[in-house]
């Protein structure tokens, strides 16, 4: 009888133990930490808003050039008076500095705006793939190691576009 107990007690040790083992196998596995990067430069330039921005900037950015061009052609021009360069100079000279704004401008604002849909298509997109933590480098420049297996670049660039462009 003494014996039967002793083996029943085994028995029960050893699924206690694998039913412990199992529980914190799982715990482990549950609390991993999922740390995942892109690539900013790649995201940034394959999102679809940036490159729609980029031309309706490039469209805004031609149409001023022309300005400009056709002011230094008048400049040029021979038969011009001293006034009339001079007048010609001075619209120049602040068209070509309203130029230089509205590109400094436009690049600071659209890239704010960029980013801050890119930030909040990556908090979705986070939270869909359960990842902790997704670290942004420029050409892996600030990630010293990572397995390719965690640069998230391209999967991050095809859902950030879709929910841009309005799939779910």
């Amino acid at each position: 009888m003494s014996d039967n107990r002793f083996r029943v007690l085994i028995v029960i040790n050893i699924v206690l133990f694998l039913l412990l083992a199992v529980g914190i196998s799982f715990f482990i596995l549950e609390n991993n930490r999922k740390i995942v990067f892109v690539d900013n430069v790649r995201l940034f330039d394959g999102f679809n808003m940036t490159k729609e921005l980029k031309k309706r900037g490039e469209q805004e950015f031609n149409s001023r050039k022309k300005v400009l061009d056709s002011l230094y052609a008048a400049l040029q021009q021979e038969g011009a008076s001293e006034m009339q360069k001079e007048a010609i100079t001075r619209d120049l000279i602040a068209k070509k500095q309203d130029f230089e704004a509205f590109n400094q401008q436009f690049a600071t604002e659209e890239s704010a705006k960029i980013w801050s849909r890119i930030n909040g298509y990556t908090a979705d997109f986070s939270k869909e793939n359960n990842f902790d933590i997704i670290l942004g480098s420029e050409n892996k420049r600030s990630v010293l190691y990572a397995k390719e297996t965690v640069d998230i670049t391209n999967e991050l660039i095809t859902y950030i576009n879709k929910k841009y462009e309005g799939n779910p």
